[in-house]
């Protein structure tokens, strides 16, 4: 599980160019998200549908398996 904490630092979205709806995600682990809430752009935007292909392909083998949770966690 990743550590993350958000701040609106003006970075640009690259979908819809605006600073003042992102959110940027600072991950203890090293790395960052960008997150827009003006047009719903996210930067993980291709790994969670890696993980949702990956998770098709493991419930058409296995009926107990739940797909993993995508959407944002709220505290």
């Amino acid at each position: 599980m990743f550590d993350a904490e958000g701040r609106q630092d003006g970075s640009t979205c690259p979908e819809c160019g605006r600073s003042d709806q992102t959110i940027r995600w600072h991950f203890v682990e090293g790395f960052d998200e960008i997150e827009c809430k003006a047009c719903g752009y996210r930067s993980d935007e291709l790994a969670l549908q890696e993980l949702h292909r990956e998770a098709r392909n493991t419930l058409d083998r296995e009926d107990d398996v739940a797909p993993p949770r995508t959407d944002p966690l709220r505290a």
